[in-house]
């Protein structure tokens, strides 16, 4: 079924993934090239290649040539080296060098996030001087002029093109033209080196709600900007890929990745979580006798362990998140135990108090509703104080705190939950059997 032309690309891109490659790239072939490079842009970074990789030579380095040079980089940096280097030898003479210059700089830094399209002014130019030259430029590449269109400060640069200071497009529009500019520019800029984490400067940008922010070299010479446009893109990346890592997914998968991707991504992490419900399977067959001399046993074991498994990953939730954002100083540690042991606590009364009550009325026996009931207390505790020791132990292995952190609390929450529970009704119908 075809697809209407009038939609805005990143339509356009969202039900291209919604074909098969084949199809998508028919569809792509079709569009006009500025519509289809628009297109391309908004792809989704993991299908795009697989979109890409039916395209000819020909169709492909038309296709790059078009984009801005941080998404040429974006596309040309997930081929093999050799396609890499006859690709960029295909694209236009004044593009090749800006491609391989932003290329050098990997993908999850700012200097690979960042476009090299922004409007350096020298500081003894006038406001006239620097209006006049600027008016040109939408003359020269009016495509390229609106994506200039967007940009809200210029940045002033000396001889050497390092970076001194920061003007607003507005207070050169509205001021006086026989002004120089760096009369009324701001020498205190804040920026960002190229090999910055590009979490980190995420982070720069929530904090401080940053429109851009100039990026530069060791020795200060300006060489791009990162726009909150692109840092959009690089929090969601980061928090999609924190949320799939909690539950063993790689942090990369998206609905339409290719099952047979999906199934070796997934199916090592289900056979961890398959180990781990053997270990809680186990504590279980210890008190096998136990649940056979009182069957009413069965009907609780889910619910103390759930309880837990859900306590336990509130926490987690919580400590992952504060982690990401890098809001966890040296010291907050403790603190954080310390809250959620007093949670876990109040929440262990709490819910412990209610369903020992349930359990004293479901099947009339005190001693079934105490034991249920303090159980509940203990897992509760047990499940706060490992979402957040799980998390602390794997960053002090130099581990990601996401990685699979959920499937580590679950353990613990079902193993504590079944020894606490059995253990404790074994305890009690040693000195009160049942008769």
């Amino acid at each position: 079924m075809p697809l209407p032309d009038h939609l805005h690309p990143a339509d356009l891109a969202d039900e291209l993934q919604r074909l098969t490659p084949e199809e998508a790239q028919a569809r792509l072939r079709s569009l006009p090239r500025d519509q289809a490079a628009a297109v391309v842009q908004e792809l989704d970074d993991e299908l795009r290649p697989r979109l890409l990789e039916g395209l000819s030579k020909k169709e492909l380095s038309e296709l790059v040539g078009d984009l801005p040079h941080n998404e040429a980089a974006d596309v040309i940096g997930k081929l093999p080296k050799e396609q890499q280097t006859e690709l960029i030898y295909k694209l236009p003479r004044d593009d090749q060098q800006e491609v391989t210059n932003l290329l050098q700089y990997p993908p999850d830094t700012a200097g690979g996030i960042m476009s090299d399209e922004f409007i350096a002014l020298h500081a003894d130019q006038t406001v006239e001087g620097c209006l006049k030259s600027l008016r040109p430029k939408a003359e020269e590449q009016p495509d390229r002029n609106v994506r200039l269109a967007s940009i809200s400060y210029l940045y002033l640069t000396d001889d050497c093109k390092r970076l001194i200071g920061i003007v607003s497009l507005r207070d050169l529009v509205f001021s006086r033209p026989d002004r120089t500019i760096r009369e009324m520019m701001n020498p205190d800029v804040k920026a960002v080196s190229v090999n910055d984490d590009q979490e980190k400067i995420a982070r720069l940008f929530e904090h401080y709600h940053y429109l851009a922010l100039p990026v530069i070299e060791k020795d200060g010479r300006l060489v791009g900007i990162v726009s909150a446009k692109a840092v959009m893109g690089v929090i969601q990346d980061e928090a999609t890929e924190d949320m799939q890592l909690m539950v063993g997914l790689s942090g990369e998968e998206r609905a339409f990745t290719p099952w047979q991707t999906s199934i070796r991504r997934r199916l090592p992490w289900l056979c961890i979580n398959l180990g781990t419900a053997f270990l809680a399977g186990a504590v279980v067959q210890i008190f096998e006798g136990t649940i056979a001399r009182w069957t009413a046993l069965a009907i609780f074991l889910p619910i103390v362990a759930g309880q837990g498994g859900n306590a336990g990953a509130q926490t987690l939730t919580v400590i992952v998140r504060e982690m990401a954002l890098g809001e966890m100083s040296k010291g907050d540690g403790r603190r954080a135990l310390i809250k959620e042991a007093i949670l876990g606590v109040c929440n262990g009364l709490a819910i412990g108090v209610l369903v020992g009550v349930v359990a004293y009325f479901w099947k009339g026996k005190a001693m079934l509703g105490l034991i249920v009931g303090v159980a509940m207390l203990l897992n509760m505790i047990a499940a706060a104080l490992s979402g957040v020791f799980v998390p602390y132990t794997l960053r002090a292995f130099k581990v990601d705190p996401a990685l699979a952190s959920s499937i580590f609390v679950t353990t613990v929450t079902d193993v504590a939950g079944f020894f606490f529970f059995l253990g404790l009704a074994a305890v009690m119908l040693h000195f009160f059997p049942l008769h």
